[in-house]
């Protein structure tokens, strides 16, 4: 899975938020990774329950399911061509990722554009997004920056059981990082981690736009400058019905490799 597609995660999983002590939750749309001349597309279905969250997607024709507990600070990404389900520790994730993108560089802005758009009976309200960082692109020393639109569900029933992940959200060594992006460019990681940290308690994602660009005179900086990675989720419908328990676990017969 590419970096610039494992992206689309973040994005999704901005809607771990909505977790209910008695009810569950599941959202389904379509995503959009790549360059403007190279865009790839995918069904995203997401189905949450208190601190768990399951993602299913498509990356070039290969199905893949991302397994988080943020509770326990693990995530497992499973290769369905493959049979493999890698588990990793997010807390070391995190310590890798602060290494060269400590989060106390990241400078970020949120703010509403008094725009609003629906999704069902959410009112879904515009914002938005900018960040920056200093970060290392291989050997070069850079700038990222992320910036877009996000649309966000506040004041809504399905935010009655929030407090408990909100909880999470507010604790120092809080992370939601995906391993592959974390280890290809450290500071997308922290930055979209972050943007999950100022959603919490401003409600649910209905859509998101992003684009991410670096800034710096090496050769790998100028060429990503000149493709910069867009990014975008809608979701188009949600359930409240209960979630079968095995939606939360690793296939049987499949092999579990530790990282």
């Amino acid at each position: 899975m590419t970096a610039k597609k494992g992206m689309l995660v973040f994005l999704a999983m901005l809607n771990l938020w909505p977790s209910f002590s008695g009810a569950d939750l599941t959202l389904t749309g379509h995503s959009m990774a790549g360059t403007a001349n190279m865009p790839m597309s995918s069904q995203e279905k997401i189905w949450i329950r208190k601190t768990t969250l399951r993602r299913d997607f498509v990356d070039r024709g290969r199905a893949y399911t991302h397994l988080y507990d943020l509770a326990q600070r693990q995530a497992a990404i499973i290769d369905h061509m493959t049979r493999v389900a890698e588990v990793h520790d997010l807390s070391a994730v995190q310590a890798a990722t602060e290494v060269s993108a400590p989060l106390k560089n990241l400078k970020m802005t949120l703010e509403k554009t008094g725009n609003s758009k629906s999704l069902k009976h959410w009112k879904c309200e515009e914002h938005t997004l900018t960040a920056s960082m200093p970060a290392r692109l291989g050997n070069e020393e850079t700038v990222f920056h992320l910036k877009g639109q996000l649309w966000v569900a506040g004041k809504v029933k399905e935010l009655t059981e929030i407090r408990e992940l909100t909880k999470i959200a507010k604790k120092p060594d809080f992370f939601l990082g995906i391993p592959a992006v974390a280890k290809v460019s450290p500071a997308q990681s922290a930055a979209l981690s972050e943007v999950v940290r100022k959603l919490a308690p401003k409600g649910l994602l209905c859509a998101g736009e992003i684009e991410t660009s670096y800034e710096g005179n090496g050769p790998m900086a100028n060429l990503a400058r000149r493709i910069p990675a867009r990014l975008s989720i809608t979701f188009q419908d949600f359930s409240r019905e209960p979630i079968a328990q095995d939606v939360f676990s690793i296939p049987a017969g499949y092999q579990l490799v530790r990282k």
